[in-house]
């Protein structure tokens, strides 16, 4: 199963599921607002989700936060980041969480900017 065929629900219930392995399904489906017998078909249908499957999930949750919904499927329309009438990117800076995907995602902003200017710099100076 590769990762971009989940829905949304399905990766909250799966990931939920990693991160409290001995809720139940009830307990699951109230957090993920569905049914427990969808958590169960969920469960199943993805039963050899490990560590990597969460990490990629969680990080396509963290992009599709701060994106906006639809970043990852081809439905044409532009991600929030692109719109002139968005979010800045000062808002958007401060949605970044400050956990590991967070700071490494500021990071490699930080990066890319400070690229830009140095090669923006170079252009205009030399």
């Amino acid at each position: 199963m590769g990762n971009g065929s989940k829905t949304g629900l399905q990766r909250d219930i799966l990931l939920t599921w990693w991160e409290n392995p001995n809720a139940t399904n009830q307990e699951i489906a109230d957090a993920c607002d569905c049914s427990a017998s969808y958590v169960s078909q969920i469960k199943n249908r993805f039963d050899d989700y490990n560590e990597l499957d969460a990490m990629m999930d969680r990080q396509d949750s963290e992009l599709e936060r701060m994106f906006g919904e639809g970043i990852f499927g081809n439905n044409g329309t532009t991600p929030a980041a692109v719109e002139t009438e968005g979010p800045g990117i000062a808002e958007q800076w401060n949605e970044i969480p400050n956990n590991i995907p967070g700071l490494l995602i500021k990071l490699i902003v930080v990066m890319v900017l400070g690229y830009a200017a140095i090669q923006v710099g170079m252009t205009l100076f030399l």
